[in-house]
């Protein structure tokens, strides 16, 4: 039987193979001094035990010493960290809202995903990223990286959207088999938007690897040039295959139009890459009827055949955009399903953007948000009276 200092060096070690590979992967990764610091504690708190007990062995009373500083620095910087980390809580007049449709309440501030900044977990889904997805090249890193700092710095200098905190705790409630249908939802309401009088609304479904706040941050820019609202659930990772998926969706809406009045003939859904699935069971259940559909890179739902959905969304329009490039999602997928919806009795109109791959929503993101205003535009009373 193991006596118990042998098994508490024991723990030490294991502490240490653990949290020093993790501490010295984030430090290669993050960009912001949060997520420094998230990082450099983790690895003093592998570290410290380990360097006590070696002290111990060799009787340097410094290693010793320093086994037992190391812990409180490491909380002192985690404390800082959690004394700089939004809670979610946004004014009623702000532009931008965590919301949950449940009426609880459930940001996970404390979590991992709470306390690290969101484009540092972005980064880091970068590197597994590229170590694992075939598909994912160095160049495509470096342009995303760019590209996704470039945003999150324009995020960060906005207050409200900095205090709406991050939607980024769910996938790793999915990831470890937890409750992450909670009915949060981001809630974007332009400042010109009178919220007692009914305005269109748009409906976003994010895809796979979460509900990042650079989606409603782009498309705040479409929301405050026609005066809608924008409604994006979160759906853990973007499985929307998985059940309740729908009722997240309409749970949502339902909810968002306690906060601010919603045109009911005026919602139009869209979806990007696995929003696309969600995009596939509208209207399955009872709920809102969508006055458009716009699939942005999108998956479509394997088990849901395009006749069956044309049927069920007639005489709906629909929009389709693409990269031409796209090797997660091929333009000829992408057309072939649109073709079949035509062919099913729905309006189409489809755009495939040469040269780009999956992710043209950041890297052409001026010309996708001028195709969906200019969607958005196409349909009467489209904006609200402003």
């Amino acid at each position: 039987m193991l006596s118990p200092q042998v098994l508490l060096k024991s723990i030490a070690l294991v502490l240490a193979l653990v949290l020093l590979p993790l501490s010295l992967f984030g430090l290669c990764c993050v960009v912001t001094w949060a997520g420094v610091v998230l990082s450099a504690s983790m690895g003093l708190l592998g570290i410290a035990p380990l360097l006590y007990w070696i002290g111990d062995e060799r009787g340097s009373v410094l290693q010793m010493r320093l086994g037992k500083v190391l812990p409180a620095l490491a909380c002192a910087g985690i404390a800082l960290v959690v004394w700089h980390t939004p809670d979610g809580h946004t004014p009623e007049t702000a532009r931008i809202h965590s919301r949950y449709a449940d009426g609880g309440w459930h940001y996970y501030r404390f979590s991992l995903g709470g306390l690290l900044p969101e484009i540092d977990q972005i980064h880091l889904g970068y590197a597994v990223a590229s170590a694992f997805d075939p598909f994912f090249n160095q160049k495509q890193r470096r342009d995303l990286s760019a590209m996704t700092d470039g945003i999150y710095h324009e995020i960060r200098a906005d207050a409200d959207f900095t205090a709406a905190g991050s939607a980024l705790p769910m996938i790793y409630h999915e990831m470890s088999f937890g409750q992450f249908r909670d009915g949060h939802y981001f809630h974007y309401i332009p400042t010109k938007v009178d919220r007692t009088k009914p305005a269109p609304a748009l409906v976003f479904l994010h895809g796979s690897g979460g509900n990042f706040k650079a989606y409603v941050w782009l498309l705040s820019k479409i929301a405050d040039d026609l005066g809608i609202t924008v409604i994006a659930p979160t759906f853990g990772m973007g499985n929307w295959e998985k059940r309740g998926a729908y009722e997240v969706i309409t749970r949502a809406i339902d909810d968002a139009g306690k906060h601010a009045a919603i045109a009911p003939d005026h919602i139009h859904l869209m979806g990007l890459s696995n929003g696309g699935k969600g995009l596939c069971l509208a209207e399955s259940a009872a709920g809102p009827r969508f006055r458009s559909l716009i699939f942005l890179s999108a998956v479509f739902h394997n088990r849901i055949k395009p006749g069956d959905l044309a049927t069920r969304l007639q005489p709906r329009r629909i929009l389709v955009l693409s990269g031409g490039s796209d090797d997660r999602v091929p333009w000829d997928y992408v057309s072939g399903y649109a073709e079949k919806l035509r062919t099913g009795g729905l309006e189409v109109t489809s755009r495939c953007f040469d040269g780009e791959d999956h992710f043209l929503f950041f890297r052409q993101r001026s010309e996708v948000l001028k195709a969906v205003t200019n969607w958005l535009q196409s349909f009467p009373a489209a904006a609200a009276p402003r």
